[in-house]
């Protein structure tokens, strides 16, 4: 081999390694900047909850959990509360320290989900890896979800983003998994579970050299329904059980948008019943239809390219479609999307300005939510009231969001046209 064709090599390798070198030093500020936000803030309703639960699971179990008390979560997190509460038998928190404690999961996983774009988007050859995982790292919403708020929507977010990074893996156990855990966290990653699943269908029944490796894939979907009983299980839930959770959760808040910058807060605003019907019809049915039909025009445009690139791209407009059409959305279910559009960004750059608006609007609309004279936290200046969050500038920035969602759909079909080989589409590839 020529000294030519080695110089480049090591000229790249001598990059990524200082990219390493700088992320870790953000990483590290990224953290040290949430460690000194987490003391203060916190929604008293959500952080009296989380810490009752974890008490709760520590003194009697997770047998005892489901009908002791209301509970809207699916397993998955509890089991977080539970180390949680644990920890706290030992070492009995303070009140500060227990707001702290619930609140350091986000904030790592916050940190791991940065990790996890860095990597995607150097597997996918972008020059952006690292302005893109900062981005994240020190994105206003993300911070303030987690670190002030002190919700725990990033730790589901990262295990599908993982789920998803690892579909070109030797093996498609660990992604199913990961996706599986991903949704009993937060049911709202669900969604990524369609794109990701038809790309694992892609490769292993048309893989580019040998036959059909079905054996593969049903390992795949075993793996997950094992993950999914051996999670709920201790619970004492079944997937019936688990159904039934899920219909509470879903019951609680029974208004066509909470508080959510979507399809709904454009047309009507907020807190209306969803069961007013328009023409003889209920608002959640023209939620669930059109979500249903946006869902399928996504799994359309992921099935015409089953790249890496193609599913993260379906993915992000998957996961926005189920934040803009259903009712019943809160503000916070953007969340999901966004680590998700950081990595689409490295794989279209088109992406990036819808990617930097959706960062932009979930950041005013956690702001308008947290601060609601009903909740009594803080209070916005008054010029904020009247401008922004006026009912013409919510609607303004609900409209966004749709409007955003077109974009990604665009991007997709438009990437989806893109000739790429087989061989390109489906060939595994090691992480970085």
């Amino acid at each position: 081999m020529t000294s030519g064709a080695i110089q480049p090599k090591l000229a790249d390798v001598l990059l990524a390694n200082r990219e390493v070198r700088v992320w870790r030093t953000l990483a590290a500020c990224a953290l040290l900047l949430r460690f000194l936000i987490m003391p203060y803030g916190g929604f008293p309703v959500d952080i009296g909850t989380f810490r009752a639960w974890a008490v709760g699971l520590a003194e009697k179990g997770p047998a005892a959990f489901y009908g002791a008390g209301f509970a809207d979560y699916p397993p998955g997190y509890l089991y977080v509360l539970w180390a949680i509460g644990e920890i706290n038998q030992v070492v009995r928190f303070s009140d500060q320290a227990f707001m702290f404690a619930l609140k350091l999961p986000s904030a790592v996983c916050d940190v791991a989900a940065a990790w996890v774009v860095f990597v995607l988007a150097r597997q996918m050859g972008s020059g952006w890896a690292l302005p893109l995982s900062a981005s994240y790292l020190f994105n206003p919403g993300i911070v303030f979800n987690s670190a002030y708020w002190g919700q725990v929507d990033a730790v589901g977010a990262l295990f599908a983003l993982s789920g998803v990074a690892l579909l070109r893996a030797p093996s498609p156990l660990l992604p199913a998994v990961l996706l599986t855990v991903g949704a009993l966290i937060k049911p709202q990653t669900a969604p990524a579970m369609i794109p990701a699943a038809l790309y694992l269908v892609r490769a292993l029944t048309q893989p580019p050299h040998g036959p059909p490796r079905w054996g593969l894939l049903l390992g795949a979907a075993a793996a997950a329904f094992a993950a999914l009983v051996l999670i709920i299980l201790p619970f004492g839930l079944s997937p019936l059980g688990l159904i039934g959770i899920l219909r509470v959760s879903l019951g609680v808040y029974p208004y066509s948008s909470v508080m959510a910058f979507n399809f709904w807060g454009a047309v009507q605003g907020f807190w209306v019943e969803d069961q007013v019907r328009w023409l003889g019809v209920p608002l959640y049915a023209y939620g669930s239809t059109a979500a249903v039909a946006a869902l399928a025009v996504v799994a359309v445009g992921a099935m015409r390219c089953p790249t890496l690139r193609g599913t993260i791209l379906a993915c992000s407009a998957a996961l926005l479609a189920t934040f803009v059409f259903p009712t019943r959305i809160h503000e916070r279910y953007l969340l999901t999307a966004i680590p998700f559009f950081a990595a689409a960004a490295a794989a279209d750059r088109r992406m990036v300005g819808v990617y930097a608006t959706l960062s932009a609007v979930f950041a005013f609309n956690l702001l308008f939510a947290y601060t609601r004279p009903y909740i009594q936290t803080f209070t916005l200046p008054g010029w904020l009231e009247s401008t922004l969050f006026s009912t013409a500038g919510i609607r303004a920035l609900s409209v966004t969001t749709i409007l955003a969602f077109l974009a990604a759909i665009w991007i997709l079909f438009t990437q989806a046209r893109e000739p790429v080989g087989v061989s390109q589409h489906l060939a595994p590839r090691s992480t970085t």
